[in-house]
């Protein structure tokens, strides 16, 4: 008898190949965790460091200027083709070269060289010793069969869609917005599946999803499906396991660096100013989730600084902060427009997007907010930065190095085109360091630039909820988070009683 496990999630795939373009939420997302591979696993949970996945161990060398990764000989593509270190070296610095999403924690790497075929090193332009969780942190650094993508556009290869990993589960079928079907690879290289088939059902409806796994069609859901607005749809249901967690990052409110609205540190000032706490405080969960003015999560015990905080609620520190850079409301009292997006995929955001718009109206501004979709922040965001202000997510568990994605001046993800020669200055020093005892000194340092120069404004520590059935075991706090949350490769049915 063919075993399921059944996932509801809201959003349907757009492609299978993260490492191109990263649609986080969606379901391809979701079915890339299952079907690829990366070098090395660090989930968000896990403060303790980072576990093998195509690399059976490594070394730090050269004082963190070097990182050496020993491959798995066992390791196949679904095709039967061996992995080689030449798939690792051909992913990583194709979307390097042509500014792919895999390539965005590789900033500081200036070369990748196969030493044979199941070794490769990673030459960096400076010492990091907290290479090891960019690497692994998120499945856009996944690596992808170079006998099927070299000399092809990735724009356009076939497959993106039809895609061919060296993970556990195979793409059998997609049905646009119906489901998507994986099946284990019989006789996989790594641990074998012990479920038939992984399907995602496509339900736009969140409440409709929790409704799924209440009545036993679906056994998960993705993170912010279920909300603390949505907690009274499990009520009473003895077939499922509530996983409520405080989160491993943080939503914050973010400026475009780049544009002249806010070249005056005062005006961004007088925005984290007026943003009042008490109102975020109304949506949060006590115990679970937090209104938060710190710039890192407490939660990151050795590097976190309890005396970096944004400012607190003042209007009228607002208002004179903001009449002092020269932005002063007309004879109607208004003060301009101000365009403030967020990704609609994450609920949670819409909102503290309301929460920010009446905030600010209460200083002369009008706020349009807006929530896009993966692609349309993709292009509009990340790439073309067409905004004044966007709430985001700043995942900065368990490693805060992996905020300088976003946050310093020649991050791939830097959004809102952060260039603060001390922050840089402090993630450099935070990555040459050799013990966390002294990379926690530079990234205390780090807040306290961030809370200087008002680099954002974070609004709250969020968290995470997460239903599931009690059919299966294998999750990932089911197994000291040595897998991602997404990856279902362990899941196992419960034996019957």
């Amino acid at each position: 008898m063919s075993i399921d496990f059944v996932v509801a999630t809201p959003h349907d795939a757009v492609h299978f190949n993260d490492v191109h373009r990263n649609y986080t939420a969606s379901a391809g997302y979701l079915v890339c965790n299952n079907i690829y591979n990366r070098m090395v696993l660090t989930e968000w949970y896990n403060f303790d460091g980072s576990y093998p996945d195509l690399a059976t161990h490594w070394e730090m060398l050269d004082g963190a200027r070097r990182w050496r990764f020993h491959l798995n000989q066992a390791a196949r593509w679904q095709d039967g083709v061996p992995f080689t270190a030449h798939d690792v070296t051909y992913t990583h610095l194709h979307a390097k070269k042509m500014g792919y999403t895999g390539a965005m924690f590789l900033t500081d790497v200036e070369d990748i060289v196969a030493v044979n075929d199941y070794t490769v090193d990673y030459h960096l332009s400076g010492p990091n010793s907290g290479f090891l969780v960019q690497l692994g942190n998120f499945i856009f650094s996944h690596f992808l069969p170079r006998h099927l993508y070299e000399g092809t556009d990735w724009d356009t290869n076939p497959h993106n869609l039809k895609p061919v990993g060296s993970g556990p589960f195979r793409l059998v079928e997609w049905e646009k917005g119906k489901q998507i079907v994986l099946e284990k690879v019989k006789n996989h290289w790594g641990p074998q599946p012990e479920i038939d088939r992984l399907i995602l059902k496509i339900q736009p409806d969140r409440d409709e999803c929790v409704k799924m796994v209440v009545r036993g069609e679906a056994d998960f859901f993705p993170q912010d499906t279920l909300t603390y607005d949505r907690l009274h749809l499990i009520d009473g249901a003895d077939n499922v396991e509530l996983m409520r967690n405080k989160g491993p990052g943080m939503a914050l409110l973010d400026f475009n660096h780049g544009s002249p609205l806010w070249a005056d540190q005062r005006r961004r000032e007088a925005i984290a100013k007026a943003v009042n706490r008490a109102d975020i405080a109304k949506i949060a969960d006590p115990g679970t989730s937090f209104a938060w003015d710190h710039y890192l999560l407490e939660s990151v015990g050795w590097a976190f600084n309890p005396d970096a905080r944004a400012p607190g609620f003042d209007l009228d520190g607002a208002e004179q902060l903001l009449n002092e850079s020269g932005l002063t409301r007309d004879a109607s009292g208004a003060r301009g427009r101000i365009r403030l997006y967020f990704m609609e995929i994450f609920h949670g955001h819409r909102a503290l997007a309301a929460i920010v718009a009446r905030n600010l109206s209460a200083l002369g501004f009008t706020v349009e907010h807006e929530g896009l979709t993966s692609v349309d922040w993709s292009r509009r965001i990340r790439r073309e930065h067409d905004f004044d202000l966007i709430i985001v997510g700043g995942t900065m568990a368990p490693d805060i190095d992996i905020t300088s994605t976003k946050y310093s001046s020649t991050g791939l993800n830097n959004m809102g085109l952060h260039h603060n020669k001390d922050a840089d200055a402090a993630y450099a020093a935070g990555r040459s360091a050799m013990s966390r005892a002294e990379r926690g000194v530079h990234y205390r340092r780090l807040q306290e630039v961030w809370q200087r120069d008002c680099e954002f404004v974070p609004l709250l520590w969020y968290g995470t909820y997460y239903a599931r059935s009690k059919r299966f075991f294998g999750w990932a706090d089911q197994l000291d988070y040595s897998i991602p949350w997404w990856h279902w490769g362990r899941i196992r049915p419960v034996a019957e009683q």
